[in-house]
């Protein structure tokens, strides 16, 4: 058993072999190679080591409840590691880390990352890579840092921001997959029929597990309930975990006619949905944007008569902590001829702004071209 007091390598190697094995439980196997992989099994041992350091418990006898209520988002998560670690909200130019194994991590899980950066040949090992651009003299230069720091990646290989923010939900997923294991729980997608309540005997399938969250203790309950799929009612419905059974039928069950959820292919004869005007287009990107007012109404006139809208991301970036600022540019084209002719398009660039991935109100704004937009996200910079 590990020391209830140990920290450093020790505790820290615990904690990595504790969510691996968590890992391995949902049926994701382990792959040092993933970005992804990498990231979801160091947020929970982060998690753990700091509640190992913060409680004095053993590795092993931290609580999956517990580590699941600070996964709940990236936010809790990163509360409790700077309560617990000294040193980690310096910046990330700065190599002091107390020789703490946990704080070169939480670096990594909060750097920003350049999805343009170049890919290094999986066949070429670190070292090597490192060496592989000289000069105009001649003389060995270090290469540019490789894309995503080597691995590959699945999980949003598009977004700059930290792992701590694309992976926790993942994370939190791992540590339920534990808890509903250990306590015989549904899993997603899994076939039960209703015991109890207005849908008795209705059978359908699992899409999500709900949780109760003890906030004064810091832990989770559950599974309380369930998102289940009900075979004949629409949407879905939220079913409390004593009125579940597991059921064996693995037949797709036969919906109603005319339900949205009627398997039968939509006929040829029926008519498409209505197509959206480019004025109803424009005024979706409009309501978005706090200056509205910089797309003249020449220009808006001019793209309600347009044939055809098309939209284009054409980047995103973000910069590091402490100032984080994460953006997204789209351009929206407005095609003017029913047959495209070059030049003849209306232009409206649109730029998202936030302070954090999943933050709920972006700064959007309005630019007239590509310019414009690179010079908004500078000004915004300069004044952060």
């Amino acid at each position: 058993m590990d020391n209830p007091v140990a920290s450093g390598d020790e505790a820290w190697r615990a904690c990595v072999r504790r969510a691996t094995d968590a890992m391995a439980v949902g049926h994701h196997s382990m792959n040092e190679d993933r970005w992804d992989d990498v990231a979801i099994r160091d947020i929970i041992s982060m998690v753990l080591y700091c509640l190992h350091l913060r409680d004095g418990k053993s590795v092993t006898m931290i609580e999956w409840k517990s580590v699941l209520w600070h996964l709940r988002d990236d936010s809790r998560v990163s509360a409790l590691v700077c309560s617990v670690l000294p040193g980690v909200d310096r910046g990330l130019d700065q190599q002091g880390d107390n020789g703490d194994p946990a704080v070169r991590r939480w670096r990594w899980l909060t750097r920003t990352w350049d999805p343009n950066a170049p890919v290094r040949p999986r066949n070429r090992p670190p070292a090597s890579y490192e060496l592989v651009h000289r000069g105009p003299d001649g003389d060995l230069l270090a290469a540019p840092e490789p894309r995503w720091d080597g691995l590959s990646r699945g999980i949003g290989d598009a977004l700059p921001d930290p792992a701590v923010e694309v992976c926790t939900t993942w994370a939190a997923h791992v540590v339920q997959a534990v808890i509903t294991a250990r306590h015989g729980g549904y899993t997603a997608l899994q076939r039960v029929r209703v015991t109890s309540g207005p849908f008795k005997g209705q059978r359908g399938y699992v899409r999500d597990l709900g949780w109760a969250f003890d906030d004064d203790m810091r832990i989770v309950d559950g599974p309380a309930g369930y998102v289940v799929d009900l075979d004949n009612t629409e949407g879905t419905e939220d079913i409390d975990a004593r009125q579940l059974r597991r059921a064996f039928d693995r037949r797709w069950p036969q919906r109603q006619r005319g339900s949205l959820k009627d398997s039968l292919p939509r006929a040829l004869s029926e008519p498409l949905p209505r197509h959206r005007t480019c004025a109803e287009d424009l005024e979706t990107v409009l309501v978005r944007a706090c200056n509205p007012r910089d797309v003249s109404d020449e220009l808006r006139q001019t793209i309600a008569a347009a044939v055809d809208h098309h939209h284009l991301s054409i980047e995103r970036g973000a910069c590091p902590e402490p100032n984080r600022l994460s953006w997204r540019v789209v351009q929206h084209w407005y095609q003017l001829t029913e047959h495209y002719v070059e030049g003849q398009i209306a232009e409206v660039w649109e730029v998202e702004l936030k302070q954090h991935l999943h933050d709920p109100d972006p700064v959007v704004y309005l630019a007239l071209s590509e310019p414009e937009a690179q010079a908004l996200i500078a000004q915004r910079m300069e004044h952060m």
